[in-house]
């Protein structure tokens, strides 16, 4: 029997299923956003933010420009580039998750008109894969509910919604993660090359795919 997940409070049956669509869908995204590198941990390099056009970002070369000269004063230190949703706790006030959600403030505090959620989530998540999320229309309208749910339960944070928060849930989520392992491991094996490559995602890739596909 394929492996459930639970995302957004939705039942994704198959999700190996949905994943390997993505792959043959989408195979030039995964190579060329995802596998292309994440670049040094501490600097935003200007082919890092034009790789992020072929998830249809549409930032321009002004953008761009931009997002280069803000990122060189962004908080990355305070953020290690292997960090993990899993482990940001919303609940800890000086913690990772209050860490990552500065780095991202950094940028949207600052941003001109045009640069909105989806593109700062589409780059950031370029140099902290398994930290930052992807949020796009799709799925920010997957997790609306799960997100406002969360806000109610972290008051202090001072949100309508949260986001990261409801995906950080998901992904830690026990049964989701034993899926998650499951299904990565039957990736790997598949005799697809762009379906096997999917095994190097993060996680959060990972989950993010699925919701993008079956929610």
């Amino acid at each position: 029997m394929p492996s459930q997940m639970i995302i957004a409070g939705a039942t994704v049956s198959d999700p190996f299923t949905e994943l390997s669509e993505y792959a043959r869908r989408h195979g030039g995204t995964v190579a060329k956003y995802d596998l292309g590198g994440s670049g040094q941990p501490d600097v935003l390099a200007t082919d890092e933010v034009t790789r992020t056009r072929i998830i249809a970002s549409r930032i321009s070369a002004a953008e761009s420009a931009w997002f280069v000269d803000r990122a060189s004063s962004a908080p990355w230190k305070t953020v290690p580039a292997d960090a993990s949703l899993a482990d940001a706790d919303p609940a800890e006030p000086d913690g990772l998750y209050a860490a990552a959600i500065a780095l991202y403030e950094h940028f949207r505090d600052a941003a001109p008109k045009g640069v909105a959620i989806a593109k700062i989530h589409k780059v950031l998540h370029l140099k902290r894969p398994a930290l930052i999320p992807i949020l796009d229309s799709r799925v920010l309208a997957a997790y609306g509910p799960a997100a406002a749910e969360a806000a109610r339960r972290h008051p202090n944070l001072g949100a309508r919604r949260l986001n990261w928060a409801a995906i950080r849930e998901d992904l830690i989520d026990e049964s989701n993660a034993r899926a998650l392992a499951e299904v990565r491991d039957r990736l790997a094996a598949d005799e697809d090359t762009a379906v096997r490559v999917m095994a190097r995602l993060t996680d959060l890739r990972l989950l993010d795919a699925v919701t993008w596909r079956a929610i």
